[in-house]
């Protein structure tokens, strides 16, 4: 979600109407609801799913998806009254453009709930972000914040920060945040295998063709025979798809907070 603060993007590196496009693909919105088994991404948007669907089980009234993309988790919210999907980049499922500088044109508690999937990393002033989504949030409102922990470069059109769970609560609760539940996502030797994908995926050597020749033969032997496998073999890990975030694995390449707004003073607090 950049704003006018932000720098330049690489040449290359999509923005406007190219990047509305890849946000909206059918492909792209398909592969978080329904990950092959031989995606590169498949662990990570399956805790995803996970982490998603138990929080849109509470969620009800007015929901704002801040920094929504294609918004492919909608379905997932069936309860709610309202879905306002919130961007600065256009598309066909954007029902509330953001300002320039990323503000939300709304006011002040106007939402019950708050989502923020994979849109953290990308916004040049978290903090500035998390204020704003504290600000239209009613008291006793609820978040949910996911990103990236051990996690490789993105831009679309930036990718600014990495964090670890224990950081991520901690600038939630500087930003003014009741922190509920924070964890580490992918985690253990499900982290390890998102990883070594990557790893994999980018063996390259284009200044020594023979070389690079080579390295091409074994990524694509990887990604058809070997990524599948092991993703498979990463579903008997699935009791490291969410952990606590002092727990003491390394390896995690994804990152969540679950937050409450603070009621008004002399208003309890929702369950």
């Amino acid at each position: 979600m950049p704003t006018t603060e932000s720098p330049k993007p690489d040449a290359g590196v999509p923005t406007g109407l190219a990047l509305s496009a890849i946000l909206n693909a059918d492909g792209y919105l398909d592969r978080r609801l329904n990950p092959p088994l031989s995606d590169l991404d498949h662990l990570i948007f399956e805790d995803l799913l996970r982490v998603i669907r138990r929080f849109a089980g509470n969620a009800r009234g007015r929901l704002l998806d801040y920094g929504s993309g294609g918004s492919p988790y909608r379905e997932l919210f069936p309860d709610v009254t309202c879905y306002e999907a919130a961007d600065i980049t256009p598309g066909p499922r954007v029902t509330l453009p953001l300002a320039a500088d990323g503000s939300v044109p709304a006011g002040d508690a106007t939402f019950d709930v708050v989502l923020s999937t994979q849109v953290l990393e990308h916004v040049p002033d978290p903090h500035r972000y998390l204020c704003e989504a504290l600000r239209v949030l009613r008291p006793g409102g609820t978040m949910l914040v996911t990103t990236h922990g051990l996690y490789i470069e993105h831009g679309c059109p930036f990718d600014f920060h990495r964090w670890t769970a224990v950081g991520l609560a901690a600038a939630a609760t500087r930003a003014g945040f009741e922190v509920t539940r924070a964890s580490k996502l992918v985690a253990g030797p499900r982290g390890s295998i998102h990883l070594l994908h990557y790893i994999v995926a980018e063996l390259q050597q284009p200044d020594r063709p023979w070389v690079h020749r080579t390295l091409a033969v074994i990524r694509n032997l990887y990604r058809l025979l070997a990524q599948p496998l092991l993703n498979w073999i990463g579903g008997a890990f699935r009791n490291m798809s969410e952990v606590p975030a002092e727990h003491r694995t390394p390896v995690f390449t994804g990152v969540m907070v679950e937050l409450r707004k603070p009621a008004a003073p002399g208003v309890a607090s929702s369950p």
